[in-house]
């Protein structure tokens, strides 16, 4: 009588554990990607509502030459970062967050969105404070680069308030 197993016995059980971990990797990896995009995604909701807090209380930068705020302008840069500056292109800027990387995607739309002081924080379509219809907004994509197409959509209405943050998975 024979005490052990064999070797088709100890392949298969090797196999199914295989097959058990490779499923087990692929989700761990998925989540740990959709943390990222969440996590990204607040920092940007948070960045965003900073930007309209300082054009709300028409507050300028520390070191700022500038006498009074007319708009802050938030943009993302060609090196990835989501820039806040104050009254212009080369302003003097109240963050730079680095937002795009190997891994997650930041853009605007349109490219250069306004915080109006004079109204409050409202959306403007340029430097000359034309403001947003009701009804128009501006949108922000905050997603996966590599093997996904995930994303959040920010929408932020014409008085400057985000009003919807939504998971888009396809």
């Amino acid at each position: 009588m024979k005490r052990g197993f064999t070797l088709i016995e100890i392949l298969v059980s090797i196999t199914i554990v295989a097959l058990i971990s490779g499923g087990a990797l692929i989700y761990m990896n998925n989540f740990n990607m959709r943390q990222k995009l969440n996590s990204s995604q607040e920092e940007v909701v948070s960045a965003l509502k900073l930007a309209q807090s300082y054009a709300k209380t028409r507050q300028l930068p520390l070191n700022s030459v500038e006498s009074e705020l007319n708009f802050v302008r938030i943009e993302v840069s060609s090196g990835g970062f989501l820039v806040a500056r104050a009254n212009s292109d080369v302003g003097t800027t109240f963050f730079s967050k680095l937002v795009n990387n190997n891994e997650i995607e930041v853009s605007t739309s349109p490219a250069v969105i306004y915080f109006w002081a004079g109204g409050g924080g409202r959306l403007s379509h340029d430097i000359d404070g034309t403001p947003y219809g009701v009804g128009e907004t501006a949108t922000v994509l905050v997603q996966r680069k590599i093997l996904s197409s995930d994303y959040y959509q920010i929408v932020i209405n014409a008085l400057g308030q985000i009003s919807g943050v939504n998971y888009v998975a396809n």
